[in-house]
């Protein structure tokens, strides 16, 4: 039952975490490419990006780590599960490559922050968000792959 609730949580999360980050990329290369002052709103769509991402992230760690009927059975044998691809794409490429891009998230935030031309700012901000835009992509179960989810998971 807690695993339905938390991963329905995580699987409608998502799209907050997508149109945010789209959000958030639209408006810092539009501050990039018009070089806009980094202003009050700008910094509030960064930490609202970062803290869904968090959000997302913890719901998925919970699932990973305590209660996803698949993380136990991947770790089993884990040479040999490698081979496959469900257990592969849930028990590794999932969630290292959302950290990588939380990471990536994380990074470019802290270093928008620092003070400079509004401008670089942006730039930085935006370079980080399409690195992180790139991994989410890879790392989404989209429906036409082999470990596909639904793109919209009922109640």
């Amino acid at each position: 039952m807690l695993y339905s609730v938390v991963l329905l949580l995580h699987s409608w999360l998502r799209w907050g975490v997508v149109v945010l980050g789209a959000f958030a990329l639209g408006k810092s290369l539009w501050g990039w490419m018009r070089g806009r002052e980094w202003t009050a709103v700008d910094r509030r769509v960064q930490v609202a990006f970062v803290s869904a991402f968090d959000l997302q992230m913890l719901l998925g760690m919970t699932l990973y780590f305590a209660l996803s009927p698949l993380t136990p059975r991947s770790f089993e044998a884990f040479r040999m599960n490698m081979g496959i691809s469900q257990l592969r794409f849930f028990g590794l490429d999932h969630p290292l490559m959302m950290l990588l891009a939380l990471t990536a998230a994380h990074a470019a935030s802290a270093m928008s922050r620092r003070d400079g031309p509004a401008q670089q700012r942006h730039r930085t901000w935006a370079i980080g968000l399409l690195i992180a835009a790139l991994l989410i992509a890879f790392a989404i179960p989209w429906p036409a792959m082999s470990v596909g989810r639904p793109l919209i998971r009922g109640f």
